[in-house]
């Protein structure tokens, strides 16, 4: 995916330049560009709906008629001090690379359709991504948290996604249950996982991968729900996985790095629990 951002930028409207991917036709591209919105700006466009906001970013679904749902995911990153502008490749950049590597380790995400950016004085003032809008899917939060069997049972629903990410080395350092996606019809019949800023790619099945994405689940989802996952559901994962240890020092290690809280960086390198 570098060989694609070392490539010419498209020129688009209002300033913008736009690295776009294979996965949109020459055509789809041209139509597709006249409704990118300004990455730089903090103002939510009249056509596009707001479905997050944090600092320095928004995502926001947009319409995209060239596309099969007629709609796309945005997502900005409006870089407005001078530290974040010059360290701009952590931001959108990286997550379109991100993406990539893993979409190439065979974990399903989402279709990723370009690359934003906004520049001021030479300086990138935004930078955005444009990826699939997940038509007909649901985050595992929401599936969860409302099915009649109880969150935990439920949960178990997003464990394929944790042992893929396993499988292909791909650490999501996000790896929560809003950002596994799942069928709505049929949410045995597959899964995308979304939100890929933060990560680190290692050898597929790397020690304590396994553990940190489970502690860091856990430790995420609804807080009455954290006791039932330490018992049935990380049983499941570890018979899902065919992890190399004993299910008692699997679940030891997770209770230790539940207890630990390493920062994000430990987490990228899979630092073990002291």
């Amino acid at each position: 995916m570098r060989d694609l951002l070392g490539r010419n930028a498209i020129s688009g409207p209002r300033g913008l330049l736009v690295w776009v991917t294979d996965a949109l036709s020459a055509d789809s591209a041209a139509t597709i560009m006249e409704t990118l919105p300004d990455p730089s700006s903090e103002a939510v466009p009249e056509t596009a709906k707001l479905l997050k906001q944090a600092r320095q970013r928004l995502v926001l679904q947009i319409d995209a008629g060239v596309l099969p749902s007629g709609k796309a995911v945005a997502k900005l990153f409006p870089l407005k001090s001078p530290i974040s502008r010059l360290r701009y490749r952590k931001y959108a950049r990286k997550e379109f690379i991100n993406y990539h590597e893993a979409a190439a380790r065979k974990v399903c995400v989402p279709h990723v359709y370009a690359y934003l950016e906004k520049r001021h004085f030479g300086f990138v003032a935004g930078s955005g991504i444009v990826i699939e809008w997940l038509e007909g899917q649901r985050d595992l939060l929401d599936i969860a948290s409302n099915s009649p069997q109880g969150y935990a049972q439920a949960a178990q629903l997003g464990i394929p996604a944790l042992v893929a990410m396993y499988d292909a080395g791909a650490m999501h350092i996000d790896a929560r249950d809003e950002n596994i996606f799942l069928p709505e019809q049929d949410p045995t019949s597959g899964y995308c996982v979304i939100d890929w800023q933060y990560a680190s790619f290692h050898d597929p099945r790397s020690e304590w991968m396994l553990e940190h994405l489970a502690a860091y689940y856990i430790r995420n989802a609804p807080t009455d729900q954290r006791t039932a996952l330490c018992d049935a559901w990380l049983l499941e994962l570890h018979r899902q996985a065919h992890h190399s240890v004993d299910f008692e020092s699997f679940s030891a290690r997770v209770l230790a790095l539940l207890g630990a809280r390493q920062s994000v960086r430990a987490r990228l390198q899979l630092r073990p629990a002291k």
